[in-house]
């Protein structure tokens, strides 16, 4: 995961998305370890105040914002797919596996909550409904107490 973060921030150093971030597009040498981002096909250089095409991106790795219509997007679009990808990796299986753009929705606020008005509004200004069923955030602490201490160990040296 590592290196795809550093891919990322490579790439998003220099202005270009990559818009299709999954593990089909990362490629890793058996020998090396050394992990290659593929796939080029669907990035571009994003430029503040230009408007985009909102349906790209593979279905499960799709960004809410992207789900939601927005054509002003960053570079987070590839942040959460990437952050997909770990989780995928982790769970053995997709985290969000909708069926359709709205199915993909609904399993993003199983796991993170209905988002407010606000949230919506910040994804895409021009989205008008708010029609979502009131789901709390998982309690993901709790779930992962264990993996969350040894991140504060390994990361913050926390004896």
């Amino acid at each position: 995961m590592y290196q795809l973060f550093r891919a990322l921030a490579y790439i998003h150093g220099i202005g270009i998305c990559h818009r299709d971030i999954k593990p089909q597009n990362l490629l890793i040498d058996p020998e090396s370890g050394i992990l290659k981002l593929c796939d080029f096909g669907s990035a571009k250089y994003l430029v503040k105040g230009e408007p985009n095409v909102s349906y790209i991106c593979s279905r499960y790795y799709r960004a809410p914002e992207l789900i939601f219509g927005a054509t002003n997007y960053t570079n987070s679009i590839d942040v959460w797919s990437a952050g997909t990808v770990m989780a995928e990796l982790l769970l053995g299986q997709p985290i969000f596996p909708g069926d359709s753009g709205v199915d993909q929705l609904v399993e993003i606020i199983k796991v993170l909550g209905t988002p407010t008005k606000e949230q919506i509004q910040s994804m895409n200004p021009n989205y008008k409904e708010f029609k979502f069923p009131q789901i709390k955030a998982h309690p993901w602490a709790k779930v992962l107490s264990t993996a969350i201490m040894l991140v504060n160990l390994e990361f913050c040296q926390i004896p």
